[in-house]
């Protein structure tokens, strides 16, 4: 794997469950329900791997309206329990701390998340980097969900930078993925996390 460096970046994109936070979310009782709904309203069956791929068949359906019904369920699922969240501090602590990692203040920091916006910004309260991150990319802003590579490609396009400019980071190897759909440098965040805890040791 290509050793992690942020010389000659200028955006670095992050995930948020699992990334910056831990969600405390039913995701089984999430997807058990949305599978209901879905078959209730095709009569059809849906392959359920992922929340996407039911949301990709509306899209293909053209059925916006019950996409936006499908985004408030996601949304209340994802909101019920928010208070419960669980703070990767490592993450943090980078995001807070950029300096000491040899980054520019012209650094930008960007999300991008199949969560929805309002449980981004919560998180983000909660985390309190609001301030920190300066583009957000979640669920209903897209109409292809990772690993397409639609929502790195959106926030490469907002802030006008070369893919080679740019790393992405999340827990899941879907992120690779979507890193490499994209064009994208990718990593695990626990690469990202390791660099922390080496800094802070060394500091001791």
């Amino acid at each position: 794997m290509k050793n992690l460096s942020f010389t000659g970046k200028k955006l670095i994109v992050f995930d948020l469950d699992g990334t910056i936070v831990d969600l405390a979310v039913d995701w089984m009782s999430l997807k058990d329900l949305l599978v209901e709904r879905y078959e209730e309203l095709y009569q059809e069956s849906c392959d359920f791997k992922s929340v996407s791929k039911c949301l990709e068949k509306m899209v293909e359906k053209q059925d916006e309206s019950n996409i936006q019904n499908f985004f408030d369920i996601i949304r209340h699922y994802e909101l019920k329990n928010i208070r419960d969240v669980k703070l990767i501090d490592e993450t943090i602590f980078f995001i807070n701390n950029k300096n000491l990692f040899g980054i520019e203040n012209e650094m930008k920091f960007a999300i991008l998340s199949l969560n929805t916006r309002d449980t981004i910004i919560r998180a983000l309260e909660i985390a309190d980097i609001t301030d920190k991150i300066d583009y957000i990319v979640g669920r209903e802003d897209v109409r292809k969900w990772k690993p397409d590579p639609e929502g790195l490609i959106m926030i490469k396009n907002h802030f006008k930078v070369k893919k080679e400019e740019i790393i992405y980071f999340g827990d899941m190897e879907k992120d690779l993925l979507t890193g490499e759909n994209a064009g994208i440098e990718a990593y695990l965040i626990d690469d990202l996390i390791n660099i922390v805890n080496k800094k802070k040791f060394d500091e001791k």
